[in-house]
């Protein structure tokens, strides 16, 4: 079996072509340490009863479900309902429309602790980089409902599973 043409260039030609394929894919996979779609996975340990967390979550995020977005990204919150042990719910940026669609689970842990894994991710495919968007989503609805002031609060996600993660300024959109 040989090349298109017999020629051994031509084969040389595409197995040069398929390592700098292959190199450039895992040179930018070490430079570029985020999820390959936008989306944030967040761990939360929270010192109140896991029915006291989901239920200022959902407050939350029915009390930002309104689209007067003077306060910037604290709007167009949509409680989707609870399956279980988990809350789900979408996010609208107000200017450019991006949907995110997010969950919180809740966990009573041996200690009475509530941990919480969330999670949020954009519902625009061709989506990669989001600014801490998908993280904020999360965060945001945390502060508003002021569950950071827990003594028992801990938050833990890294920029491999949260894009973004390290560079976030949910500040700016708050």
């Amino acid at each position: 079996m040989g090349c298109c043409c017999g020629c051994k260039c031509c084969c040389l030609i595409l197995l040069a072509v398929a390592i700098f394929i292959g190199a450039s894919l895992g040179i930018f996979a070490s430079v570029f340490p985020y999820p390959s779609h936008a989306s944030c996975k967040v761990d939360w340990v929270f010192g109140e009863s896991c029915w006291e967390v989901k239920s200022k979550l959902i407050t939350q995020m029915k009390e930002w479900s309104d689209d007067d977005c003077t306060t910037k990204q604290q709007c167009n919150y949509e409680y989707l309902g609870e399956e279980g042990n988990t809350i789900r719910g979408l996010h609208t940026t107000p200017w450019l429309k991006f949907v995110d669609k997010f969950n919180f689970t809740v966990n009573t842990g041996y200690d009475g602790n509530c941990y919480v894994k969330a999670a949020s991710e954009s519902q625009a495919s061709y989506a990669i980089i989001d600014f801490g968007t998908n993280y904020c989503n999360l965060r945001n609805l945390v502060i508003g409902s002021h569950l950071d002031e827990d003594a028992h609060y801990k938050e833990n996600s890294t920029n491999a599973v949260c894009t973004m993660y390290s560079i976030a300024h949910c500040n700016l959109y708050t």
